[in-house]
């Protein structure tokens, strides 16, 4: 038996078994902004709002490049399409954040600055990954989120 204080009186007592336990659910919880994400990725809402984001703000231009302010402005405005629990988890990242992102994915570039319509899903997933990697990994080294549509 040790004594611990897992949001708990300090004074209580508990098995070793039992504080395992604990810092298992307590990991689990602030692991939730990624597996919520990826089971929002897999659904059919995501692929609509992702091609209604980038029509939007395309604003028809068409073609089959797009520019890096047209994929972030897409980011953006996807995020505002969220879940609301996502919407909460995820602020909209700023550009260093975006292009640090997609940093490994610099080959598919046709031209500095532009990128492939046909990558966009991929180019958005990494970002959005990416995003939720950073807010559960702050919120695992004790970060406190705030509730990102109040920003």
């Amino acid at each position: 038996l040790e004594q611990t204080s897992f949001g708990c009186s300090p004074h209580i007592v508990r098995s070793r078994r039992e504080i395992a336990e604990m810092a298992e659910a307590k990991s689990e919880a602030k692991r939730k902004v990624l597996c919520s994400l990826e089971q929002h990725l897999a659904e059919k809402s995501f692929g609509e709002n992702l091609a209604k984001s980038l029509s939007e703000t395309a604003r028809g231009q068409g073609g089959s490049i797009i520019s890096d302010q047209i994929l972030e402005d897409t980011i953006s405005a996807l995020i505002k399409l969220l879940p609301e629990e996502l919407r909460k988890d995820l602020p909209a990242p700023d550009r260093d954040f975006i292009q640090g992102a997609l940093s490994p994915m610099k080959q598919k570039r046709p031209r500095e600055g532009c990128w492939q319509v046909d990558d966009v899903v991929e180019l958005v997933q990494v970002v959005l990954i990416s995003l939720a990697a950073a807010v559960d990994k702050f919120r695992e080294i004790g970060g406190y989120v705030v509730d990102a549509t109040k920003l």
